[in-house]
């Protein structure tokens, strides 16, 4: 796969969590630095995992729009530089043998450094 982005992050969206994985490296590696966390999901956590996000230099997170959940992740990250990318979990989770959250996020990263997540449709905040 060619990887056409330095420094994104993969997010498992559930409930009460997130894992992130932040991929970084150059884009002539397959082998990027490989930094993982879980917060929660409150306003004050996903603030914290924004700024995180904002000290290892990422650029674009991707995440699915799993339920409802991803709302306050996409409300509280939309006011940031980060180039933010939904996507539907139908076109991620076709991999057998990605059970984990922690692979998840990781696969969520990988396939979005390659330019491989097509982003789904994002309705208007008043829709929403």
């Amino acid at each position: 796969m060619e990887v056409m982005i330095e420094t994104c992050c993969g997010i498992d969206v559930h409930q009460k969590s997130i894992v992130c994985c932040i991929l970084d490296g150059p884009l002539d590696t397959n082998k990027p630095k490989k930094i993982q966390k879980k917060f929660g999901t409150t306003t004050v956590a996903l603030r914290n995992a924004l700024a995180w996000m904002v000290e290892n230099h990422v650029t674009h997170v991707f995440f699915e729009s799993t339920g409802q959940y991803w709302l306050p992740l996409f409300n509280i990250f939309s006011d940031s530089d980060l180039v933010l990318v939904l996507a539907n979990p139908q076109h991620i989770k076709n991999v057998p043998g990605r059970k984990t959250d922690v692979k998840d996020a990781e696969w969520i990263a990988q396939l979005g450094r390659c330019g491989l997540i097509e982003p789904s449709y994002i309705p208007a905040p008043e829709v929403v």
